[in-house]
């Protein structure tokens, strides 16, 4: 008979050599639950590799991949296809969990019997972590049931959709049933899934208590200043407010769901505007990504999109710094 696994813990690793040995003792620490922990090794370059291996050699808990770096959703989805847990979390291999923060979510998941359990996390610097954490997220529906509508209708104009994937606990049966997958070569990946997955819960539950600690790390593709980085992260806004712009498509007949998902394409808008004019430095790049996004017509889909006097303002906003930022020099006019 085969030994019943209630989670499994995918956790994708490149480069986490400082971190990924306090991670893997707060996941493997969790208990109250039978857990097994797939960590997929994408490609590191430093020591993860052996240290992931070393601790399998004493847990038989973990299971290691080794895999030529595919970025964090292949990893994901590779974890995905192995798993066979009851229910699936997702961990950040530089991250660290609570004791008992586990045991908490799925106990939520099964006494409700929901399809996904939306935690709440607190960021941190270095461990130890803080006693008593500031909470990433303040207006879910906490002690509620509600499908992924509902969800979404009432924590986006409050700017509280928790689409961090670390803190969505999913029955593995759930994401199976609706083939949920990442999708894979995008920055902001998180956000797809989410708005994906959402469509599709019909009963969703809550647990207040900050119990996921994510570590702000300078070294994160979100932190680095390359422009390498930085032209990822914009064509991942491109191709997140893509999703978003199709689906409040296919929802037209929804009206107020169809005006939800536009209201967030203004907001994300918003961080490609930032992103173009503070920390992208190439001019060329700036050029050509303001030019998509302005031949895309995404910013009359922000217009669309706008709720109050400060949504029309970035819109309009967006259309003129774009609009400047997508014009050739001056030497090339001629």
């Amino acid at each position: 008979m085969e030994h019943r696994i209630d989670v499994s813990v995918i956790i994708p690793v490149y480069n986490c050599e400082p971190w990924l040995e306090a991670q893997l003792t707060s996941v493997l620490g969790q208990d109250g639950v039978e857990i097994e922990v797939i960590a997929v090794c994408d490609g590191a370059t430093d020591r993860s590799l052996a240290i992931l291996q070393a601790i399998a050699a004493q847990d038989r808990r973990v299971r290691v991949i080794a895999q030529e770096n595919r970025g964090v959703s292949a990893s994901r989805n590779v974890g995905l296809s192995l798993a066979r847990g009851d229910w699936i979390v997702f961990a950040d291999g530089d991250d660290w969990i609570k004791p008992g923060a586990l045991r908490r979510w799925i106990a939520q998941g099964r006494d409700n019997d929901l399809d996904v359990v939306i935690g709440n996390g607190f960021a941190f610097d270095a461990l130890p972590a803080p006693a008593q954490p500031s909470p990433m997220y303040e207006h879910q529906p906490w002690g509620e049931v509600c499908d992924g509508r509902t969800w979404m209708m009432r924590t986006i104009p409050d700017d509280d959709w928790a689409v961090c994937v670390w803190l969505q606990c999913m029955r593995r049966e759930f994401i199976e049933r609706f083939g949920l997958r990442f999708e894979e070569g995008v920055v902001h990946e998180d956000i797809i899934w989410t708005l994906q997955f959402a469509q599709h819960a019909q009963r969703m539950g809550f647990v207040k208590d900050p119990l996921y600690g994510y570590r702000r790390n300078p070294d994160s593709i979100i932190n680095s200043p390359s422009d390498a980085s930085l032209a990822r992260r914009a064509t991942g806004y491109l191709r997140v407010i893509d999703a978003l712009v199709n689906a409040a498509r296919t929802l037209r007949e929804d009206r107020p769901f169809h005006k939800l998902l536009l209201r967030q394409v203004n907001r994300e808008g918003g961080n490609y505007l930032h992103l173009l004019r503070k920390r992208l430095q190439s001019s060329e790049l700036r050029r050509q990504f303001a030019l998509t996004f302005i031949n895309k017509g995404y910013v009359w889909v922000m217009l669309r999109g706008a709720t109050n006097a400060s949504e029309v303002w970035r819109a309009l906003r967006c259309w003129r710094i774009l609009s400047r930022l997508g014009r050739l020099p001056e030497s090339k006019t001629h």
